[in-house]
């Protein structure tokens, strides 16, 4: 009887959700005590809209943003 391989990719995606909260935690520390106004870098930009779409893919939701209207 043969053992059937895992693959590289299946072994990630155990990690994968794990991953994205540590990188979310620290992020969202990150800005805390940067402050609410200053302003991002491109890269700072780019990996926080990286992190949100990999959250959204592992089924985290993000906080929706309150509205005045």
């Amino acid at each position: 009887m043969k053992t059937r391989k895992t693959g590289k990719v299946s072994k990630w995606m155990v990690y994968a959700p794990l991953a994205a909260e540590l990188i979310g935690l620290m992020r969202r520390n990150q800005q805390a005590r940067r402050g609410k106004y200053t302003k991002l870098s491109k890269r700072d930009r780019a990996f926080d809209f990286l992190l949100g779409q990999a959250e959204r893919r592992l089924g985290k939701r993000t906080g929706t943003k309150r509205r005045w209207f």
